[in-house]
Parts: C-alpha cells; structure tokens; sequence
C-alpha cells in the first residue's frame, strides 16, 4: 500500500489532476466574471428615469417641438409580421408641417402616399384613392394623432391615451408608450420612440396587437424649410 502511495507515476498523476481542476475553475470563474460585467454594462446602458427627471426630459422634448415648424427626411421602414413569419423592407419621404399637415409617401417597393391635412386624410395607391374624415371615425382620428405625435415626439405627457415609462441611454433617449383606450388598445401593445441628444425622434418601433413589429429610421432629417404646400393638397 505504502509503495502505491509513494510511486511517483501516480503522484505526477495527482498534480496533472489537480492542476486540472485548478485550470477549469479558473476558467469558470473567468467566464461567470465576464458575463456578470456584460450583464452590468447592458442594464448601465439603459436606465429607467425617475419621476422628475421624466418630467424634465419631457419639458426639453416639447421645447424641441415647438421649435420645429416643419420636417422634411428619408426614412426605412421595416415590418416584422409574425403570422408570415416573414419581414418587409420599404422606403420614402416624409414632409411635415405645423399644424397638422403630414405627407408619408412610400417611393418603394411600391408607391403609396398617406397625407394628413388638418382632420382630413388621404390614401393613395397606384389604382385607388380614399378619403377620411377622422372627425367622422374615432379609431381613425386616433390612429392619426399616433402618427403624428411619433414623429415629432409630442404629447409625451398625454396620460389620457398613454402611461409614458421614458429611459436614457447615454446623452439618447427612449419614451415607450402604454395604450390606454381601447381603440388604440385593439391596434397597438406599445409604442416605442427614440430620440438623440437635441431630443428629436430618430426611430419608431411599434409593437401591434396581432405580434407585428413595425421599426421607422428617420434619416437625412432637415428641420425649419421651406415646403410646398402643394405636398398636403387633398382632392
């Protein structure tokens, strides 16, 4: 017995094992390391604001608004429709003007435009044309005041049709919006808006009812243009 004890194959055998372990411990305790810091970076990188910084963030976002008479940029949109499993990629331009008047005309794949002039809205496609009057359809006037407020990042602090949860992330912003009515409530689970650091909406991300997932890019964004109003004429 003594002599297995003493036979030094078997000892170098011990310390290999030994020094084995020692090496996967190490390696686990390295690894568990790096992902607690991966873990604390990614909830640093997105904190929730209180009351009152959400109060002062919101009052900065609506100074930004009331600077802005009109917006003229690109933007991409990409669809993500769970019940296809599949996701669409379309493009155009936006106009905007104070007081109510939006052009969002899709350049491609297809063209479509959707044009908001005070309460009336047009839709127009290649074959078709419709006209509404959201004074006469409540979803409708709505759903058009949702498009509205995305773009320009208004009425953050509307508790009547949303409970507002706003985060930072660096010198950005993010407002996702809770639906309170049930009209909006039948189309949409939240909205989400993006904003940079002069607190102008750079994406939307809408998260509907049916799983669907809509992301808007804006880009090449210019503010306080000139704008034909010919590009907000319904007729």
């Amino acid at each position: 017995m003594a002599r297995c004890i003493l036979d030094p194959n078997r000892v170098c055998v011990n310390r290999e094992i030994k020094n084995n372990n020692r090496i996967e411990t190490m390696k686990r305790t390295v690894f568990i390391s790096i992902l607690l810091l991966v873990l604390s970076l990614s909830v640093q990188g997105q904190t929730k604001l209180s009351s009152a910084q959400q109060k002062h963030v919101i009052e900065q976002i609506d100074k930004a608004v009331k600077s802005v008479s009109s917006i003229q940029c690109d933007f991409t949109q990409t669809k993500t429709m769970k019940m296809l499993k599949k996701t669409m990629t379309s493009n155009g331009v936006m106009y905007f003007k104070r007081d109510n008047k939006l052009r969002w005309q899709y350049t491609s794949p297809y063209d479509y435009v959707f044009i908001l002039n005070g309460s009336q809205v047009s839709l127009k496609s290649k074959n078709s044309s419709q006209k509404i009057d959201t004074k006469k359809n409540k979803v409708f006037n709505q759903i058009a005041n949702v498009i509205l407020n995305s773009i320009t990042g208004r009425g953050l602090n509307n508790g009547a049709d949303f409970t507002c949860v706003m985060y930072q992330n660096g010198a950005t912003y993010s407002a996702k919006l809770y639906p309170k009515k049930k009209e909006l409530k039948q189309v949409y689970t939240v909205i989400e808006l993006f904003f940079n650091s002069k607190f102008m909406v750079t994406n939307v991300k809408m998260e509907e009812k049916t799983g669907d997932v809509t992301n808007i890019k804006l880009t090449n964004v210019k503010t306080n243009i000139s704008i034909n109003e010919k590009n907000f004429i319904i007729n």
